[in-house]
């Protein structure tokens, strides 16, 4: 199993492609960056130039926002500048921040994530002046390249939570990226059998899927303190309004009174009392939460289950907003290497 690092977050590119090149020396095996408060691609060609080894993609760009066409040329590019080691995440983005930002009606998101990945996984291998023709029910495109791309192959992941869009995902990608609250029951038992099936149905080898997945990791000697600050960040994907693909994880896997609780707790801002009411069960088994070896154990678990595992730090109470809060990061990225 691979170990990834997601990036994006930070307060500062600087900060982020600083992490990156320690992150990189550490032997970390590859680097995401996200459409969310930074732009995925300018990030990602930040994150390129800063590193070495790593394979550097997108975890994810948020396809509501951006057209297949430029998105697919963007993905050309930066995989030329790595040197063939980029991956390309698409993902839908948060439906509900897609509306409230930018006014995107996001209701048809299977028919478009149809038409966008098909498009772009045309685009980012199509040789020169090769004709790349898609008629789709919302995308389409009448193209052709001007030179070869910097590699035959770029892999292209469609990120996914619910069970239509993870089969679709089986279906029209070579991967299916996985979102961060993913339990290994999650993985194994919903995700990897329902996306098998949907390559299945569309005749492709389903044992060509990947299967990244994303986790939190909140690692802090103080156990205790560790847990707290997961709490804290499970309860805000509950706000200001609750994140969609999260909510539906935890109703999947049987947590829905604390989801119902969540959803209405967090939009009024009371953080403590949702805090309270995290069941133990979604730290332990939703999360990566504890110290270096409490968190060295539960990435094992997920090995043989997860092709790749990206590890997304959560913030700490005690954290000095210096590179000193990543050494227990890095010192577990190495031990993973070993």
């Amino acid at each position: 199993m691979k170990i990834g690092m997601m990036l994006g977050f930070e307060d500062s590119i600087k900060t982020m492609t600083t992490i990156a090149c320690e992150a990189d020396r550490a032997g970390i095996d590859s680097l995401y960056t996200v459409d969310a408060g930074r732009s995925a691609t300018v990030t990602a060609a930040a994150v390129i130039n800063a590193t070495q080894r790593a394979q550097v993609g997108t975890y994810i760009v948020n396809a509501y926002a951006r057209e297949p066409w430029m998105t697919g040329i963007e993905a050309r590019d930066l995989n030329e500048i790595s040197e063939g080691r980029f991956v390309l995440g698409i993902g839908t983005g948060n439906l509900h921040f897609n509306d409230l930002y930018m006014g995107i009606d996001s209701t048809r998101s299977r028919a478009k994530m149809r038409d966008f990945v098909n498009i772009v996984r045309e685009v980012v291998v199509g040789r020169a002046a090769q004709r790349v023709r898609y008629q789709g029910d919302v995308h389409r495109i009448r193209w052709r390249a001007t030179w070869d791309p910097a590699s035959a192959t770029l892999p292209v992941y469609l990120s996914a939570s619910g069970p239509k869009m993870v089969k679709l995902a089986g279906e029209v990608s070579d991967g299916v990226g996985i979102g961060i609250m993913s339990s290994v029951e999650f993985v194994r038992d919903i995700v990897k059998p329902n996306a098998r099936s949907g390559a299945e149905d569309a005749g492709r080898d389903p044992d060509a899927l990947v299967f990244p997945t994303a986790a939190t990791i909140s690692i802090n000697q103080d156990i205790e303190a560790a847990r707290n600050a997961s709490r804290a960040a499970i309860c805000k994907l509950y706000h200001p309004i609750p994140h969609p693909y999260y909510d539906s994880q935890l109703r999947q896997l049987g947590f829905n009174e604390f989801a119902d609780q969540a959803a209405r707790l967090m939009p009024l801002g009371k953080m403590s009392e949702a805090m309270a009411l995290v069941p133990d069960e979604v730290v332990d088994n939703m999360t990566i939460t504890g110290n270096l070896e409490q968190c060295a154990a539960r990435i094992n678990e997920y090995e043989g289950v997860a092709d790749e595992l990206i590890l997304a730090r959560t913030a700490q109470r005690n954290d000095t907003k210096t590179m000193s809060d990543y050494d227990e990061l890095f010192e577990l990225i190495d031990r993973q290497q070993k």
